[in-house]
């Protein structure tokens, strides 16, 4: 009886990971309170959404998370990462795990990211991942392999960028066999002088029907900035905030499904 009552615990247990891991909860707290709609967001330290958004760092970075799917101790997330910019480049690597002893997934990424100015002399900021993505199973082993992450990111007018990004282009396969997911996003970024900002995002994983983000972010004080945003695919509701204090920055998010309730992510960034 205790066999069949741990296989149904493992069972239910991967049905809620599928379900946590096609959310946003990752990618740092400000992304999950923005509901992930972050690929044309500048300067972002986790630049989880699109590379190219490394290439707005001035300075040395690091910023550590944590996530809980729903509350639950087995869908735990756990992430590092930092980002150092050298010359006229920026470097980024970084590390996030992610389940239970029955189920794990564990990526390791380097990233790279730069500025050009074309004929319109408005930046394009261009970045490049490479992540190594790891799958361990009990009982069934692990199988690791490399895939490549790129985007871009253009000011189109001082008020509104646009950006894009793909992940897993060179079609990896986990073992030979299974092949990892390849995603596509589409983002605006609507940021006028006044303190705020609007994102717009659409992502297409290869096998899911599109799913559409809105978040917004508004500076309320000099140390404050709130954040809310919305997603359709699952349906969830996002919100946080995040406060500077000298070197630290600390955001706080948490994400609403419609069905299965509430799961909460924390980020501290440290920039010297």
């Amino acid at each position: 009886m205790s066999k069949v009552v741990r296989l149904l615990s493992t069972l239910l247990s991967l049905a809620l990971i599928n379900v946590a891991q096609s959310q946003s909860l990752e990618g740092g707290a400000r992304a999950i309170a923005l509901s992930g709609a972050t690929t044309a967001l500048a300067a972002d330290v986790w630049a989880h959404a699109n590379p190219a958004a490394w290439a707005g760092f001035r300075q040395a970075a690091l910023s550590l998370m944590a996530s809980q799917a729903y509350g639950l101790e087995a869908l735990r997330l756990g992430a590092a990462t930092y980002v150092q910019p050298i010359a006229r480049l920026t470097l980024a690597l970084g590390a996030r795990t992610f389940g239970f002893e029955a189920y794990r997934a564990t990526h390791f990424w380097l990233g790279i990211a730069h500025i050009v100015y074309p004929a319109t002399r408005r930046p394009l900021q261009l970045g490049l991942s490479v992540r190594y993505q790891r799958i361990a199973i009990e009982r069934y082993g692990a199988a690791g392999t490399l895939g490549l992450w790129a985007g871009l990111r253009a000011g189109v007018f001082p008020w509104l960028s646009v950006g894009m990004a793909a992940t897993n282009l060179n079609a990896p396969r986990l073992a030979g066999r299974e092949r990892l997911p390849r995603t596509l996003r589409l983002g605006l970024a609507y940021h006028p002088p006044a303190p705020f900002q609007l994102l717009l995002d659409v992502s297409k994983d290869a096998r899911y029907a599109p799913d559409l983000r809105v978040g917004l972010e508004v500076q309320a004080l000099p140390f404050l900035t709130l954040r809310a945003g919305t997603g359709t695919l699952p349906g969830r509701f996002t919100a946080g905030f995040g406060l500077s204090a000298g070197l630290l920055q600390t955001d706080v998010a948490v994400e609403y499904h419609t069905i299965l309730g509430w799961s909460p992510a924390l980020s501290i960034t440290l920039i010297p």
